[in-house]
């Protein structure tokens, strides 16, 4: 009977220390992989990168909401008009341009 017990014990310690094996591959992987994501410098940069784009695109969208409180009306009816007729903005966009380079071209000659 004894040999019979020690054989049953034997059983129980293997399987405890085929467990605990186991646990010791999980954990190890789960370093493994934390000590790659400290070593891989391009992603945590792109990370970083990510980060700070978002707080710039909140700060910016925080001030034009600030910013849009304090046009005065008749330029926000400007803004409004030319929003209506696209033709006419590039229009006189284009007649500065002309007369841009036309006082270059003077300036130039002179």
């Amino acid at each position: 009977m004894s040999h019979e017990t020690t054989r049953t014990g034997g059983a129980g310690e293997r399987e405890q220390l085929v467990a605990g094996i186991e646990q010791n591959r999980q954990e190890l992987a789960k370093t493994v992989q934390a000590l790659a994501a400290k070593v891989d410098v391009p992603k945590r940069v792109r990370g970083s990168a990510a980060r700070m784009r978002e707080r710039a695109r909140e700060k910016v969208t925080a001030s034009l909401g600030r910013a849009e409180g304090n046009i005065p009306e008749p330029a926000r009816q400007a803004a409004d008009a030319a929003g209506r007729r696209p033709a006419l903005v590039y229009g006189a966009a284009g007649l500065c341009a002309a007369a841009a380079l036309l006082a270059l071209s003077r300036r130039k000659r002179s």
